[in-house]
């Protein structure tokens, strides 16, 4: 009879921003780590339009209209980003191994209520919706999740795996062959986010 234990332990990153998130799933030891797969999630519903945007709609709607569209909009946010989670890990868990946990880099960890400027208030606040959906569609799944801003990921990875933050970029770097092009900033976050978690 095979060993389970010789099934790889994956991690997945996430590099999040308003109404999408750029996902790798990386599996470990994380000393030799390998990318096995890249997706673009949605995570808004097209049908429920304000869900793209729920506080620039706020913003924008007559309060009446506010108080009802904002709270269906921030439901169906929730809604997506669980399923969106599920589809995924039902993609690549059961093939390929177990989920050690998720790592989610936001753009800012800026409080949005510290913001004056209600328009940079609402992009600051829709800035953190989507990663706070996913992680608390992670707890729902009973998997470990961590949020980190985009300006400490790489520090992050370096600190945690021994190496200089320069080396984990061309490390990332290198790691994207595996994929081919294009491979962006985005998923160069997520890819050192998923390394982050690998390493424990």
């Amino acid at each position: 009879m095979a060993s389970r234990e010789k099934s790889p332990q994956l991690a997945i990153g996430f590099r999040v921003k308003t109404g999408r998130a750029t996902a790798i799933v990386m599996a470990g030891p994380a000393s030799a780590p390998r990318l096995l797969s890249r997706k673009s999630l949605q995570l808004w519903d097209p049908a429920i339009s304000a869900s793209h945007q729920p506080w620039h709609a706020e913003l924008e709607l007559p309060p009446d209209e506010s108080a009802r569209v904002v709270p269906q909009a921030l439901k169906a946010v929730e809604r997506v980003a669980l399923s969106a989670l599920r589809e995924l890990i039902a993609e690549v868990q059961p093939a390929l191994g177990s989920i050690l946990g998720i790592a989610l880099v936001a753009g800012s960890a800026t409080d949005p209520e510290s913001i004056r400027n209600p328009h940079m208030r609402a992009h600051a606040r829709e800035g953190q919706l989507f990663p706070q959906a996913l992680a608390a569609a992670a707890r729902t799944m009973a998997i470990p999740a961590v949020t980190l801003a985009e300006s400490e990921v790489f520090a992050g990875a370096a600190a945690r795996l021994g190496k200089s933050p320069a080396a984990i970029k061309l490390a990332v770097t290198e790691l994207g062959r595996a994929v081919g092009k294009p491979w962006s900033a985005e998923e160069k976050a997520a890819t050192a986010a998923a390394w982050i978690t690998l390493a424990g």
